[in-house]
């Protein structure tokens, strides 16, 4: 059994321990709430979907044209979209878990989950011009000749998919800043000295 740590002296530095344990836990509890915001919006989706997919609510969309086919899809998968959010919100939970314990698996897991998640970013940048255009085409007379938007809106798309590269770089940073976090010294050996408590 280790020695207590005794508390710093009025005026010094804190401890490179002290300051990755503070990191690790908050870290955790973020996770945790998050994880737990997205479960309760996962099983709101997933609640809605019979209203969502029925045909008496999609045909409130026909007065202005004919519904694009990628929010017809979104729509009709309001279910399987919401039990995916909740699924990765549980798999989000039990990670946070793993971290406010201190297991190295956690650690590690939730490693490739943010690098996944940086990469399933930058792949979903692709439908950000074709959803910015079927969200405007359903909107009563914007519809040009054909469901074409006008050329007034048409440097909307290039703005939502421009703002949509910003968000992504901004979250490539925070992950990568987080991910290097999780690979310094200190704290590893938070998660390697409870490995060697929870084995003896």
């Amino acid at each position: 059994m280790s020695a207590p740590v005794p508390p710093p002296l009025p005026g010094a530095a804190p401890s490179p321990r002290s300051g990755a344990q503070g990191f690790v836990t908050v870290l955790a509890w973020i996770t945790l709430a998050l994880a737990a915001v997205g479960l309760a919006y996962g099983a709101l989706q997933m609640a809605m979907a019979g209203l969502v997919s029925s045909p008496a609510y999609l045909q409130l969309f026909e007065p202005a044209g004919p519904m694009p086919p990628l929010m017809r899809w979104l729509l009709t998968h309001y279910f399987e979209i919401g039990l995916a959010e909740a699924i990765a919100s549980l798999l989000l939970a039990w990670l946070g878990w793993g971290l406010l314990k201190r297991r190295e698996w956690a650690r590690l897991a939730f490693i490739a989950y943010l690098a996944l998640g940086t990469l399933l970013t930058y792949g979903s940048l692709w439908y950000v011009p074709a959803m910015t255009e079927a969200s405007l085409a359903m909107q009563p007379g914007l519809g040009g000749a054909g469901g074409a938007l006008p050329p007034e809106l048409a440097g909307l798309k290039t703005a939502a998919l421009v703002f949509s590269v910003i968000v992504a770089l901004v979250f490539t940073a925070l992950h990568g800043a987080i991910i290097w976090k999780l690979c310094t010294a200190p704290v590893r050996a938070q998660f390697g000295s409870a490995s060697t408590t929870r084995s003896r």
